[in-house]
């Protein structure tokens, strides 16, 4: 379910080539539904047994077969006797694999015993999640010969798994959006369901059912909380209609975010026109009664497309500058004149600034409006990582090897916490030396130990900001990763050490990540920041760029100008 906008870069990420160690998915494809309601439209092809099969090709197709969770795996329980069929439970996550092999450890005439061994590269939780995984898979198979061929029998593990190519085949991408807890702004949450054909009632139906869980304590709930869909969704020309039941909440700005998570989840898996949203037989929100469209709910749209490249700055010298073609603009205010700046980020309007400066022995993180004077938020030994969240009057950093996050009073005064990271420790011991909020201000990606990880912003019982959620970013990055940046909110860039493909790029719907070219580079690489459109890095030469737009990416690394000292660091305002 890829927007209108992006569907070009669907089909160039689709032939990209894809690194192993974790499932090889294009993460922007067109989406497909899960099984909901009664589908007329022919399903994904996956073999069936032929009586010519031998027990090593009736495993390896059993595998692939079940990809399909139509009617209980259905076209995988032809591949089973009827009494292994009837004991076969096959709830629960799907298991993707790869490198599948076929060990035959007892073979006669009527009968084989053999091992199915792979490698695990991804876990698709029920909802539709998909998570990387890793490790070998041992699954133990007993075949008896029958008046149709072969078929397994005896006991199955609980549960399915599939190959990796048949997954792609069967299976794409559909976001979901859920609201954040201003319930202003709509964070997307990736699945993946399978069928060649989208579905409106499977995508409602999944909305309804609530966020993935490492989301859930970082939403909003509002009018969506008991919600479900009454009732298979319509489409007549330009109308779609979607009749919702058990909504009890009447609050109209409630019901409102809930229009536009319909329409934005709808819109974005190409299924446009007029939205009527009936809740227990009555228009969603009463002055609606004509109807949606997306400019109705225009506030809402996640991850907006840019109409023009953010204006790339850059840290030169121990100053803020605008970087203009070949040339340098020095920002007004006291960051463009200084000397001390060592790390900066900017709101992707232009309207606040936050950075890093030395003064003596210590470091201090400073905020304040965009070219004016900025105020001291806090200091220490050492700051890193600083960063907004959405809208700009939260922000982030790193303090002595300790996550913070500052806000502003109603004065306007800037004040700053600890951020609980037990979460995050419990999942990925070690340091955390870099960490970056996404634009939707929910999401935080963070390097720790050299691991690329995810986390969510959320609130604990004590009511301290919290990251929460925490899982890997990626598990197929073999050298450590020293830094990262957001592109968008579901698309994040790092770098890592080494000379191989250093820059990589993760996406938060669980494929496998991707090197960037990198035949120019001149590694080791100290900083990278990022756009929609284009990544930037530093490396021994200056700060290089490479465009990533899908209708024409680089193929070669850049310089963004000339006279760049050593150290430069670029800055992409975003957030």
């Amino acid at each position: 379910m890829i927007p209108r906008r992006r569907r070009i870069a669907a089909l160039l990420l689709v032939l990209a080539t894809l690194l192993t160690g974790c499932v090889a998915i294009p993460d922007d494809s067109a989406p497909q539904p899960i099984e909901a309601f009664s589908r007329k439209d022919p399903l994904n092809a996956v073999p069936v047994p032929r009586r010519s099969d031998d027990p090593e090709t009736l495993a390896r197709n059993f595998v692939r077969a079940m990809a399909d969770p139509t009617a209980g795996h259905k076209a995988a329980r032809k591949y089973l006797t009827a009494a292994t069929s009837a004991k076969w439970d096959d709830q629960g996550d799907m298991t993707i694999v790869d490198n599948v092999s076929v060990v035959v450890d007892e073979r006669t005439e009527s009968a084989v015993r053999l091992r199915i061994t792979a490698d695990q590269v991804g876990t698709l939780s029920s909802a539709g999640q998909l998570l990387p995984a890793s490790g070998t898979m041992v699954i133990p198979l007993s075949m008896a010969r029958t008046a149709s061929g072969w078929r397994i029998n005896g006991d199955l593990p609980r549960g399915v798994i599939t190959d990796n190519a048949q997954f792609l085949t069967a299976y794409r991408r559909a976001d979901l959006y859920f609201p954040d807890r201003t319930m202003k702004r709509l964070v997307t949450d990736p699945r993946w369901t399978f069928g060649p054909t989208p579905q409106a009632s499977d995508l409602v139906t999944l909305l309804m059912r609530g966020p993935s869980p490492d989301l859930s304590g970082a939403v909003g709930t509002g009018a969506d909380k008991g919600a479900t869909l009454a009732a298979p969704v319509t489409t007549d020309s330009d109308s779609v209609t979607v009749d919702l039941g058990n909504v009890a909440d009447t609050d109209t700005g409630n019901r409102t975010v809930l229009a536009a998570q319909i329409v934005w989840t709808l819109d974005a898996a190409g299924i446009s026109g007029t939205y009527n949203i009936n809740a227990d037989g009555a228009p969603l929100v009463a002055d609606q009664d004509g109807g949606w469209r997306t400019a109705d709910v225009r506030s809402f749209e996640p991850d907006a497309e840019q109409t023009t490249q953010p204006v790339l700055h850059l840290i030169r010298n121990g100053a803020l500058v605008r970087s203009t073609g070949q040339r340098y603009v020095t920002v007004p205010g006291p960051l463009g004149t200084a000397r001390d700046v060592r790390l900066a980020a900017i709101t992707g309007d232009l309207s606040r600034t936050t950075a890093v400066v030395q003064r003596g022995d210590r470091q201090f993180l400073v905020e304040g409006p965009y070219g004016a004077s900025t105020a001291d938020v806090t200091s220490g030994r050492t700051i890193t990582s600083p960063s907004f969240g959405a809208g700009g009057a939260i922000g982030y950093a790193i303090v002595d090897g300790r996550p913070v996050q500052w806000s502003r009073d109603a004065n306007g005064v800037a004040r700053s916490g600890l951020i609980d990271v037990r979460a995050v420790s419990d999942a990925a011991p070690g340091e955390i030396t870099s960490m970056n909020v996404a634009p939707d201000g929910v999401r935080v990606a963070l390097v720790v130990g050299g691991r690329p990880m995810l986390a969510v912003v959320s609130t604990n019982e004590r009511g301290v900001p919290s990251l929460t959620g925490v899982r890997p970013a990626a598990i197929d990055i073999d050298t450590p990763v020293l830094d990262v940046t957001w592109a968008t909110s579901s698309v994040l860039y790092v770098i890592r050490s080494g000379d191989d493909t250093p820059v990589m790029r993760i996406s938060i719907a669980g494929g496998a990540s991707s090197g960037l070219v990198g035949g120019n580079l001149k590694p080791p690489l100290s900083a990278i920041a990022a756009s929609s459109r284009s990544v930037f890095v530093t490396d021994s030469q200056g700060v290089l760029q490479l465009g990533t737009d899908s209708s024409r990416p680089d193929q070669y690394w850049t310089s963004v100008g000339t006279s760049i000292p050593a150290g430069t660091v670029p800055v992409v305002p975003a957030g």
